[in-house]
């Protein structure tokens, strides 16, 4: 059954009732992996009233759907004052549309977040006020300095240039809970849904598959690019000059170096040889039939071209003749052109335009990508064309035809293959320099060491990835491209120019194919062993996760732990490895440009029996392991309601840098669920419930948390301000009223590990011999977490003495199933160990342990 109500709807017991009721609402969130929309909702209630508690029963319900209209939720930042303003004094006001953003400031942007930069909006008020002071609201200087991560999100939802009205359809279960004590009222529980994973994911005309391929290998290295970004300026506001160290602006400056020479310049190096494979299959496709492509483009392209321009600009008759006119002598002029310059360049303009195609949705995702990719097919082309000139103004004994294109072609394609091999000798000092000032950095702290290992972990997985996967694609390209080149002879000029020249362009093709991926597989190699460690660590979790988990709940714990707090030891082992890799395979391209092979170095034997190994071993797993990659990608939907647990590390990274994610403005994540939850809570609130239960799971504990902190941060800093609006007017209706439970939490073990700066809160010691979050941190009675001994996405939230993340010695309490259940745990924080099992499991039928804690927090 289907229902509309409005925020403003209020129930009211009916007349004649001697007293109303106690009414609680319950609002489950989900956590990552594809969700459909309801499920949570109706796993929490089906759990109640099927697995009940010793206190009470739960009778089931009905079950319908109502519309909330969701405007937009506005960044502080940009609020002013309601009071009125001094006489003669004018406020204000960001416009609303904002003019596109410029070349220089896309660059400015694909160098670094505007986050850190001191005003990321338009404002009247001193960049260094304090917050909440005078008759505005904090500036972003401000809110940075109070708490980076509530400055973060305010940040997001200042960015957003989304629709300004949109509606959700919630979910929501009716149930009554009647009390097992004599005498006990019974109390109406309403369980409804906030629903975020339509809003989480990439949406466009591209494939899923290449969305989320683009964000393992791109967007993992801004994360770490951004975690250093940040943990540079946090150690600049603790100098008094306000600057960071010279060891941090050294580090800060060469991630972002490495970030944008990897993701402007090698990725549009490679993706242009890509691009030149193709035209060289297209064009040794097209030679035999050239002269009936010819007539083919000679009437399509002028035909195509008039539709198209009278479609768009309504031109008048007179203007429609003269237009179909020119397209009749643009169709005898291309036959008057030879076949092979009309092909050629209509193969290369269609290619042309599709790649900037790509690039345009790119370029919404990461600015400046495409006036750098521009650069490089304006390259390629002058390439292909000057070749082309030249070699029609030479004397020749025939005449020009497509075997000529596919020449050009595979003479550009040497000519892309240098700059890889000019990139990667240059890069080799830099790399080794990130390295040392990582080091030095790193200790500086358990947030700096945090910080620098996510740099690094970002920043080599994403370069290994891309290798991989650009070997990936090449060897599925590969048959057809050595096809298109099967029939033209060539004469290298860079690579193997020793050898003469080729009677098959395709032998040299080959030959390439083979040198590169030989030297290029130990770089994605290095990440294939992270990968093999994590799964190493992972394997008892992932027997947990079906069912079959081996060993006690402490074994578990145990190992799981042990791999965690080595992992950055790991990531330190394989940076350094990747240091020297980078030198060793910038070398080797070097001599091989130079003539020198490996066996004519000392110790060439070893570098020549590498070779064979990497055909027949590395390359293979490498290969392997990208197609794996593209599989999970392309039946991630299925995957996720089914096997979660099979692609659940790709969900994870995937909602992860969702949560972070700025661009493209018109869609970022966590400004759209933000805007839909903060509607959802004013529907509850105006229902008059009188207690607000929230049951999140995984990265859905993420999102309520950050929002109720900046909910609350908010209302008290505008507040102050003397400003109204929407959240000054919501968060006094939910103080004392919300109780909070999470179960699988990864605030501790990821966000505060990974992002120190921005999940400061979450570590902090607050008693002597105890660290993490507050209950009142987040304007919660109450917060309840659920744990199992292998969740490997998150665990407890508050240890016990001594406060150290994940320490093993000593804490066999972490690990033990919690003892009896007890109604009122004391404080207002409590970790409940749920004893052996991992990440997705938590709400299913059976679990009568996690309703009596839900229970405890409904009664």
């Amino acid at each position: 059954m289907s229902a509309t109500a409005s925020s403003k709807e209020k129930e009211r017991p009916e007349p004649g009732a001697a007293r109303r009721s106690e009414r609680v609402a319950v609002i489950a969130i989900h956590g990552v992996a594809d969700q459909k929309s309801g499920d949570t909702a109706r796993a929490i209630a089906s759990l109640m009233v099927n697995a009940g508690t010793p206190q009470a029963r739960y009778s089931h319900g009905d079950c319908d759907s109502f519309i909330v209209a969701v405007p937009p939720l506005k960044a502080m930042a940009g609020n002013r004052s309601s009071k009125p303003l001094p006489p003669g004094s004018t406020r204000r006001v960001q416009p609303s549309a904002q003019a596109p953003d410029s070349i220089g400031k896309a660059f400015e942007q694909s160098l670094r977040s505007d986050f850190l930069r001191d005003e990321w909006i338009v404002g009247n008020g001193r960049p260094d006020a304090p917050a909440g002071a005078g008759k505005q609201g904090p500036t972003p200087r401000a809110m940075v300095s109070a708490d980076a991560g509530i400055a973060f999100s305010d940040y997001l939802l200042s960015k957003w240039k989304g629709a300004d009205n949109e509606a959700y359809e919630a979910t929501r279960i009716r149930m009554t809970r009647i009390a097992s004590a004599a005498g006990a009222s019974p109390q109406q529980v309403d369980v409804h849904e906030m629903y975020w994973a339509d809003l989480s994911r990439l949406s466009g005309v591209l494939p899923r598959i290449v969305t989320e391929l683009f964000t393992v290998v791109f967007r993992l290295s801004l994360l770490g690019r951004d975690a250093v970004d940040r943990a540079s300026a946090g150690a600049g506001l603790r100098q008094p000059d306000g600057k960071p160290p010279r060891r941090w602006l050294w580090l800060a400056n060469l991630q972002r170096g490495l970030d944008w020479a990897f993701s402007n310049l090698l990725a549009n190096l490679f993706s242009q040889l890509l691009l030149i494979g193709l035209l060289i299959a297209a064009w040794g496709v097209a030679q035999p039939h050239a002269a009936v492509l010819r007539t083919v483009l000679a009437v399509a392209v002028p035909a195509l071209a008039v539709w198209w321009y009278c479609y768009r600009h309504g031109a008048r008759p007179a203007n429609r003749f003269a237009a179909a006119a020119c397209a009749i002598a643009a169709t005898a002029l291309l036959h008057w052109v030879p076949a092979h310059w009309v092909v050629g360049v209509g193969c290369l303009a269609l290619l042309g335009l599709l790649f900037d195609y790509v690039l345009r949705v790119a370029a919404a995702r990461f600015p400046a990508v495409r006036a750098v990719g521009l650069v490089f097919l304006a390259a390629t082309a002058l390439l292909l064309l000057g070749h082309l000139i030249a070699k029609s103004l030479v004397p020749a004994t025939q005449p020009l035809d497509l075997h000529d294109w596919v020449r050009a072609g595979m003479r550009a394609f040497e000519f892309m293959l240098l700059g890889i091999v000019v990139w990667w000798a240059a890069a080799v000092v830099p790399f080794l320099l990130w390295f040392v000032f990582g080091q030095i950095a790193a200790r500086d702290g358990d947030a700096a060491r945090g910080s620098v290992a996510t740099g690094r972990l970002g920043l080599m997985v994403s370069m290994a990835s891309f290798v991989a996967l650009s070997m990936a694609i090449w060897a599925l390209l590969t048959t057809l491209v050595e096809f298109g080149a099967a029939g033209t002879s060539y004469c290298p000029l860079i690579f193997d120019a020793a050898s003469g020249c080729f009677d098959k362009g395709s032998t040299f093709l080959h030959l390439r194919y083979l040198r590169s991926t030989e030297t290029f597989v130990l770089a994605a190699g290095l990440t294939l062993a992270l990968l093999l460690y994590m799964i190493v660590v992972l394997v008892p979790s992932v027997l947990a996760e079906i069912r079959n988990g081996v060993g006690t709940a402490q074994n578990l714990g145990r190992w799981l732990s042990g791999g965690y707090r080595r992992l950055e030891a790991v990531v330190t082992g394989l940076a350094a490895t990747s240091v020297v890799v980078a030198a060793i395979v910038g070398v080797l391209l070097l001599l091989a440009r130079c003539g020198i092979l490996p066996k004519d170095l000392i110790g060439g034997a070893y570098i020549e029996w590498f070779g064979p190994l990497s055909e027949s071993v590395l390359k293979p797993l490498v290969l392997s392991a990208a197609t794996a990659a593209a599989a999970l990608s392309a039946f991630g939907g299925v995957l996720s309601r089914y096997v979660p647990w099979l692609r659940l590390p790709l969900d994870v990274a995937l909602d992860v840098d969702n949560h972070f994610r700025e661009f493209p403005r018109h869609a970022i994540p966590r400004a759209r669920i933000f805007s839909r939850y903060v509607a959802l809570l004013e529907h509850v609130v105006a229902q008059q419930y009188d207690r607000i239960v929230i049951v999140a799971h995984s990265q859905g504990t993420v999102i309520s948390t950050e929002l109720l902190r900046y909910l609350q941060h908010r209302a008290q800093w505008q507040a102050d301000a003397g400003i109204d609006d929407r959240v000054t007017r919501l968060w006094p209706q939910l103080q004392g009223k919300v109780h909070l439970l999470t179960a699988g939490c990864p605030l501790r073990q990821l966000y505060a590990a990974r992002f120190p700066l921005l999940y400061e809160w979450v570590g902090r010691t607050t008693t002597p011999g105890n660290s993490g979050p507050l209950a009142s941190d987040v304007g919660a009675s109450r917060w309840i977490n659920l744990y199992t001994t292998g969740d490997y996405v998150g665990r407890w939230l508050w240890c016990d003495p001594p406060p150290a993340i994940d320490t093993v010695g000593g804490h066999a309490t972490l690990w033990n199933p919690a003892p009896a259940f007890t109604a009122a745990p004391g404080g207002a924080e409590h970790d409940v160990c749920m004893g052996i099992g991992a990440h997705t499991h938590y709400f299913e039928q059976g679990g009568t342990y996690a309703a009596r804690w839900i229970d405890s927090l409904v009664s």
